[in-house]
């Protein structure tokens, strides 16, 4: 069984589904409510309009949505629950990327939801401008049980996201989540590997490290995992060192390296 240690008051929370029932509202209840700590550069809010896909003309509607709030990018995301069947979630991928979005009605509509949920104003014309020239991604947030969605989802185009919510017995709840979601980067580089050591990759460019940990140390997500390297700099260069036992980057790829305006570091495979 899952547990999580919240060190200060030396409470256990234990993973929610395993000790109460909850239903898939639930859990879209839980991530809207903390949306601001999960999202905090989107304005997010409920999307339940209905659009069409162009290929099958089937009519799905999704859960939530996500703007950036440079109005530059959105997002449309689908919150599962494992029991449904990944037959289901796939279904409703294919008809979120490949929709016909009535950019006059679905700006509209979205409009009516950020000032009810976000208290935000937004023009009809900044909207339409979002609508008409960005599709938008798709990601999928499910219960730990879907963990074996993540590939399937991936090669459909869509994002993928785990949502765990944890209880103590006073009734206080704790989230984590894992895996793809919204982000906005401050500051981005390539890395490349070194020509001579396996686990040390060169920054090329400007890159500034915000935050650091420990002895001149930095934590790096990469796909689900948190990875923890030394940061180097020789002749005016930056270098990362991998710290551990087993490095999940592929020895020979590139990869961009992102700094988000929370000051978290992403890899992600170029």
């Amino acid at each position: 069984m899952a547990r999580l240690l919240i060190p200060p008051k030396a409470r256990w929370y234990d993973e929610l589904r395993l000790v109460a029932y909850y239903r898939e509202k639930d859990l879209e209840a839980s991530i809207h409510q903390h949306a601001k700590a999960f999202f905090p550069h989107h304005y997010v809010f409920p999307f339940k309009k209905e659009v069409i896909s162009n290929s099958t003309d089937e009519a799905k509607a999704g859960d939530l949505a996500v703007i950036r709030r440079d109005f530059s990018e959105w997002c449309v995301i689908e919150i599962e629950m494992y029991g449904h069947g990944l037959k289901h979630v796939l279904e409703q991928v294919r008809v979120f990327k490949d929709a016909r979005y009535n950019v006059p009605e679905v700006a509209e509509y979205v409009r009516q939801q950020m000032r009810q949920h976000c208290n935000k104003s937004a023009s009809l014309k900044r909207l339409t401008a979002l609508f008409s020239s960005h599709p938008p991604s798709v990601l999928v947030i499910a219960d730990p049980r879907a963990a074996g969605w993540e590939q399937p989802l991936k090669d459909a185009g869509a994002g993928f996201c785990i949502f765990e919510i944890y209880k103590n017995p006073a009734g206080h709840h704790v989230y984590r989540y894992i895996g793809q979601y919204p982000t906005v980067p401050a500051q981005e580089a390539h890395c490349r590997p070194h020509v001579s050591y396996r686990n040390l990759l060169e920054v090329i460019g400007n890159f500034t490290f915000t935050k650091l940990i420990g002895d001149n140390e930095v934590e790096v997500i990469f796909e689900n995992y948190l990875t923890r390297w030394a940061l180097l700099t020789d002749d005016g260069k930056n270098y990362l060192r991998f710290l551990g036992a087993a490095n999940p980057l592929t020895p020979l790829a590139t990869y961009g390296l992102f700094r988000d305006r929370s000051d978290n570091y992403y890899f992600k495979r170029n």
